[in-house]
């Protein structure tokens, strides 16, 4: 599969930094970059071109950078940009270790090429850190399902986490999911899914069927019995997405 073109929303009230952001953006594979003077702006942009990254000017107006970056984590867009907030040295940020916590990056502004090139990777599908929220209710999700025991489980777990950041990946499951999961666990794709598959079927024999309608209700093939890897992910991965509106 080719690859697909990375695009990324650049906001700040610098029309000279957001040049050079742009730039550094373009060298570092990004083929599409827009641009936003102030929040309100940024976020309708992050809304109607759901970007890859999302690098954000901590002076941002209106309210500030932190604003924008936390409005843009509530909100349950099926691709979720890798958060990059700009912040001057020497000022206090409050928020710095929530941020971090919910997997954004912060560094200093202005940023050089390497900083924003550790963050963007900090903060990528296959690295950025999952929120405490989020792991604790996924796993809550596959223990009701009886996934439980088998290497496939945390197949599922990371899986799910990717799904979760970017739906699109559920449409791409043997050339862009497997793959993805499969490097994060040093195993191959089509391990990847034979293990997955193995652990719903244990799921499906053992656990409660009670328990696994709820959650899938008529969303799986009546004669089939029980849900395909890919049905698996993008299922849970829309529960959760979902639980935030």
């Amino acid at each position: 599969m080719a690859a697909r073109e990375k695009t990324a929303v650049v906001a700040d009230p610098s029309r000279p930094e957001r040049d050079r952001l742009r730039g550094m953006l373009g060298e570092l594979g990004f083929a599409r970059v827009l641009e936003a003077e102030d929040g309100l702006e940024a976020m309708r942009l992050v809304e109607s071109a759901l970007p890859d990254a999302l690098l954000i000017s901590a002076t941002l107006r209106p309210g500030d950078g932190v604003w924008l970056a936390q409005a843009v984590m509530k909100r349950p867009f099926p691709v979720r940009p890798g958060i990059v907030l700009l912040h001057l040295p020497g000022l206090l940020l409050p928020q710095r270790a929530r941020l971090s916590a919910a997997g954004a990056a912060v560094i200093d502004r202005p940023a050089r090429r390497a900083e924003l090139e550790a963050a963007l990777a900090e903060t990528d599908v296959a690295n950025r850190r999952l929120p405490e929220a989020f792991r604790k209710r996924r796993d809550e999700l596959l223990d009701r399902l009886g996934v439980v025991g088998h290497e496939g489980r945390a197949y599922l777990e990371t899986a799910v986490g990717y799904a979760w950041l970017d739906a699109r990946l559920s449409r791409s499951l043997t050339t862009a999911l497997y793959p993805l999961v499969g490097r994060r666990h040093g195993v191959s794709a089509r391990k990847v899914e034979q293990s997955m598959r193995y652990a719903i079927e244990l799921a499906w024999k053992r656990g409660r069927i009670d328990e696994q309608y709820s959650i899938f209700r008529g969303t799986i093939d009546a004669q089939r019995g029980k849900p395909t890897c890919g049905e698996m992910i993008a299922q849970l991965a829309d529960i959760l997405r979902m639980e935030e509106v």
